[in-house]
């Protein structure tokens, strides 16, 4: 992101809740128009449970990019580097990291790939890079932990890994040298070397840094893992003080519970004798009362069974006069039934037609109809089948009408077990009714070419 959008998260205008309750380690990195950085600034920024920004957080990032101390060059020449064993202002210190300088996951190269996969789009310059002034011979600069660049063909040197001189463009025999030159030169070594041991410092101030940071860890982790071992020994002490007073309370107790059970021991004894006397006794006593109970209970189970068989018998004997009785009406029944199988109902409606009598009914979409006595059969086997007749329709479809005119609803279906179920205007003639249309609503009905078309309806 910008540094604006930064500044926004800073702010309190927006929030990062990927970031909830987390510190981030961030860089603050500066390019020029080629995308090449020229100074970055590792600070560490905290975020709140609800993922916004620190509001006591407050590095002044610009400046510590501008005073940093020199760090790699990534293409735009030695970078102004701030971290946590080089800042310039101390107390901000606590607030920075330190760069990875493994090779795998080396801190500056993936700077380097970041800035130059320019997601933000940034703008870049279409101005030539300045003409490379060739150089007299020097020691390579520090590269940081980061892959040696070949250098572009205008050079006359090549590097090695190492960073040592492998072949130079200019002659190895110093003789042609002036002595200003050869000053010059060693002025320039001894730079090179300075700014190698100060690079040495900082790789070895981080891994000082993060040395300490593991001994904290490890410290703490020891004091927590020794302070739950004193509490465990602690509860193991208690708890072996608890169970020796309660072994001590169970041996007194047991020491008197079996001082009681001889006591108990002796009484019981003294009952058994006793008892034993008195056994037989009452054993022939109970014997001679059992007999006594079983003799009476016999008889009275006798009494009962007798009681019994005389009300089995009284309800045989009520059983048959009814079934007598059954018979006998049965008998007139069949005789009532010939007699007026022989004289026929169709007389009577007959005699009721004569008189005037008329038969009625009423149906739905057909209203009253009037029932020839030639029809009443037919009437009485399907009335529905009749109305249907009368309707001018079938009896299919005067029952799918009937169900719409009980319940006009829309029929349409929305899934195999649920219908539209919106409320649709009723068609009181079931000849208008069109299965398929007249029961559906305006949504559901279905489209053909004459859409188009306007119809009026009374």
């Amino acid at each position: 992101m910008t540094y604006s959008e930064f500044e926004a998260i800073l702010d309190g205008v927006v929030g990062m809740d990927d970031f909830a309750g987390d510190t981030l380690k961030a860089v603050f990195v500066v390019v020029n128009g080629r995308l090449k950085v020229t100074a970055a600034v590792l600070f560490k920024v905290g975020f709140d449970r609800q993922g916004y920004a620190d509001r006591a957080w407050n590095l002044p990032l610009r400046h510590l990019a501008d005073t940093g101390g020199s760090g790699p060059d990534m293409g735009a020449g030695a970078i102004k580097l701030a971290c946590k064993s080089q800042c310039s202002v101390a107390w901000h210190a606590s607030s920075l990291w330190d760069p990875d300088m493994s090779p795998k996951s080396n801190t500056f190269v993936r700077l380097r790939d970041a800035i130059a996969e320019n997601r933000l789009c940034l703008p870049t310059s279409s101005e030539p890079e300045p003409p490379l002034v060739q150089a007299p011979p020097q020691a390579a600069p520090p590269n940081w932990g980061m892959p040696p660049s070949q250098p572009p063909a205008s050079r006359p040197q090549q590097w090695g890994q190492g960073g040592d001189t492998i072949n130079s463009g200019w002659d190895s025999d110093d003789s042609g040298l002036t002595e200003s030159q050869l000053a010059a030169l060693e002025q320039e070594h001894r730079n090179k070397i300075a700014a190698l041991i100060k690079q040495q410092r900082l790789h070895i101030q981080t891994l000082k840094n993060e040395a300490e940071l593991e001994l904290q860890g490890t410290r703490l982790k020891l004091e927590k893992e020794l302070e739950l071992a004193r509490q465990e020994v602690s509860r193991l002490r208690n708890e072996h003080e608890s169970l020796h007073a309660q072994n001590i309370a169970l041996r007194e107790q047991n020491e008197a519970q079996r001082k009681q059970l001889e006591t108990m021991k002796r009484t019981r004894q003294l009952e058994l004798q006793a008892a034993q006397q008195t056994e037989k006794a009452e054993v022939e006593a109970l014997r001679k009362q059992y007999q006594e109970q079983m003799k009476q209970k016999i008889q009275e189970e006798t009494a009962k069974l007798k009681e019994d068989i005389e009300l089995r018998n009284m309800e045989l004997m009520y059983r048959h006069d009814v079934a007598k009785q059954l018979r006998e009406e049965l008998t007139h029944l069949r005789k009532d039934k010939i007699r007026l199988v022989h004289e026929g109902g169709d007389k009577f409606l007959e005699r009721l037609e004569a008189l005037g009598v008329s038969f009625i009914a009423f149906h739905p979409g057909a209203g009253h109809v009037s029932i020839l006595l030639s029809d009443m059969p037919s009437y009485m086997e399907n009335p529905i089948a009749y109305a249907a007749n009368k309707c001018l329709v079938s009896e299919e479809h005067y029952r799918t009408w009937l169900d719409h005119y009980q319940k006009p609803e829309c029929q349409a279906p929305l899934s195999s077990d649920k219908k539209c179920g919106c409320r649709i205007g009723r068609v009181d003639v079931p000849s208008q009714f069109v299965v398929g249309d007249s029961d559906r609503c305006e949504k559901h009905k279905p489209r053909s070419y004459g859409d188009n078309v306007v119809t009026f309806r009374g």
